[in-house]
C-alpha cells in the first residue's frame, strides 16, 4: 500500500528524494511520466515518485501535469503528497505549489531548506552557503537563474496563493482549512525535525514540499515496512556523460581529469547537437572509439563543455541548424543517449554516471524505459539505481549538476571500481 506520494519537477530531483527511503529497505518505485496507472505499483511499493519533466514548461502547464496527478493520488487515498522542490528553488515553484494547495484545499507546509548541504531558509529568504540565493551560483543559471531570495516573492511570480512564513519557533497556525502555502525556516537539522514532529502531533502531516532534505528526515519520522536492503556491484570501468552545463560540474570535471586520472573526451558540435550524426559514417566510427577506449580506461568523461575561444564559431553552428537555447537541452541528452546505446550494445562491465537530469531522462526515452529502482546514494545528490536494458539490469548514477564537493567524481571512482 502506498503510504507517500512524490510529485517531482525533474529526474535527479526524484532519485534524490526517493533514495531516501530505498536505501532504508522502504519499497520505492521511481516513475518517468506525467499520467500513472494503479496497476504499474507494485504490490509492496510503499513510496512512489513521478518526474514530471515540468521544471523547463510554462508555469500554467506545470500547474495542470502538477494538478493531475495530486488529483489521482488523492482518488487512491494516498494519506501524505510531497511536491519535490528544488533545493535551489529552480522552476515552476508558485504554480506547482498552488496546484498541490488547490487540490487538497488545505495548507502545504512548504520546508524548503537542506541544512546538510548549508542551503537553510531564514526568515522566508533561501541562503546558499551563507550567500543569498540570488547571489549564488544559481543566480547564473544558464537555463533558470534564480532572481530572488525571499521565498513569498518567488512563489508569487507565478501564482497569488496566499503565504505566510513561519520561524523555527513559531506556532503552526490555528485555520488551515484555506489553500495557502505556510513556508518553514529550516536553519538546521534538529529544527527541520521539531517542525516534523509537531505536524505530526497536531496530524497536519499530509501535504508538504520540500527537497531532499526533508525527505531524509520524513524516512525517521513515519512508519514503514523495512524490507532486505539491495546493493551495487562494483564493475570493471566508470563512464561519466556530463549532460549539465552547470559550473560547479564543470569544476567537479576538471579536478577529476587534473588530480585523479580520468581521460576526457570534449564533444564537438556535431556530436552534441546533432544526434542523427551518429547515422553518418564519421559518427559511427566516432563511436567505435569510444567503446574502444572504454576497453584500456577505466574512468572516462564525455563532457559538453564549449571553450571560451570558440564561443563565435558556436553562434554561426547554431545559426546555420537553426537550434535554439531551448533546443539545445534537448539536443545534449538525446545525442549522449545514443553514445551509451552503443556502449550498452557491447555488454562492457561498466557503471555510468550521468549528470543533469535531462541527460539519464534522454537516454531512458531512447530505450523506451519509463521507471527504474533507486538502490542507495553514493555522495550527496548522487544516486545509484538498476534500470532494465535488452532483458538486463543496468547500473547506472545520476548526480545533479548543483551538488557534490570537488572530489567527487573520484569519490564514486573509489566505491563503485573493481580494483581486481
Amino acid at each position: 500500500m502506498v503510504k507517500l506520494f512524490m510529485i517531482a519537477d525533474d529526474f535527479t530531483g526524484a532519485l534524490d528524494t526517493g533514495v531516501q527511503f530505498a536505501q532504508q529497505g522502504i519499497r520505492t518505485q521511481v516513475f518517468t511520466t506525467q499520467k500513472l496507472n494503479a496497476h504499474e505499483i507494485k504490490m509492496d511499493t510503499e513510496v512512489v515518485v513521478v518526474d514530471t519533466e515540468t521544471r523547463p514548461l510554462s508555469p500554467q502547464k506545470a500547474y495542470s501535469i502538477v494538478k493531475d496527478l495530486a488529483v489521482w493520488a488523492r482518488e487512491q487515498n494516498i494519506p501524505i503528497i510531497f511536491k519535490k522542490t528544488d533545493s535551489a528553488l529552480r522552476g515552476n515553484i508558485g504554480a506547482e505549489l498552488q496546484a498541490l494547495a488547490d487540490t487538497v484545499q488545505d495548507t502545504v507546509y512548504f520546508l524548503p531548506g537542506h541544512p546538510k548541504i548549508d542551503r537553510v531558509t531564514k526568515d522566508g529568504i533561501q541562503f546558499i552557503s551563507e550567500q543569498l540565493l540570488e547571489d549564488s551560483v544559481f543566480g547564473q543559471d544558464p537555463f533558470e537563474p534564480v532572481t530572488k531570495s525571499y521565498i513569498p516573492d518567488i512563489i508569487h511570480e507565478q501564482s497569488n496563493i496566499f503565504v505566510t512564513c513561519l520561524g523555527e519557533k513559531d506556532e503552526l497556525p490555528y485555520d488551515t482549512k484555506t489553500a495557502k502555502i505556510a513556508v518553514c525556516d529550516t536553519t538546521c537539522v534538529a529544527g527541520l525535525d521539531n517542525r516534523l514532529e509537531a505536524l505530526i502531533q497536531t496530524d497536519r502531516l499530509h501535504w508538504l514540499a520540500g527537497c531532499a532534505g526533508l525527505a531524509e528526515r520524513l524516512v525517521q519520522k513515519l512508519s514503514f515496512s523495512r524490507h532486505k536492503k539491495n546493493h551495487f556491484r562494483k564493475t570493471k570501468a566508470f563512464y561519466v556523460a556530463c549532460g549539465s552545463l552547470n559550473r560547479i560540474t564543470q569544476e567537479q570535471i576538471l579536478y577529476a581529469i587534473k588530480n585523479h586520472h580520468f581521460v576526457c573526451r570534449h564533444l564537438t558540435f556535431e556530436q552534441k547537437l546533432l544526434p542523427h550524426y551518429y547515422d553518418t559514417a564519421q559518427g559511427k566510427q566516432d563511436l567505435e572509439e569510444i567503446c574502444s577506449l572504454l576497453e584500456t580506461q577505466n574512468k572516462v568523461i564525455i563532457d559538453t563543455f564549449d571553450a571560451e575561444e570558440i564561443q563565435e564559431k558556436k553562434a554561426e553552428f547554431l545559426a546555420q541548424y537553426h537550434i535554439t537555447k531551448n533546443d539545445i537541452r534537448v539536443l545534449i541528452p538525446q545525442c549522449h543517449g545514443r553514445i551509451l546505446q552503443e556502449i550498452l550494445k557491447k555488454q562492457q562491465d561498466i557503471t555510468i554516471l550521468m549528470t543533469g537530469g535531462d541527460t539519464l531522462m534522454g537516454f531512458m526515452h531512447l530505450i523506451g524505459c519509463n521507471q527504474l529502482e533507486p538502490i542507495c546514494e553514493l555522495e550527496q545528490g548522487t544516486v545509484l539505481s538498476f534500470l532494465e536494458y535488452d532483458g538486463r539490469l543496468q547500473q547506472v548514477i545520476s548526480k545533479s549538476g548543483g551538488f557534490g564537493t570537488k572530489d567527487v567524481l573520484e569519490n564514486i571512482a573509489d566505491k563503485i571500481l573493481n580494483k581486481n
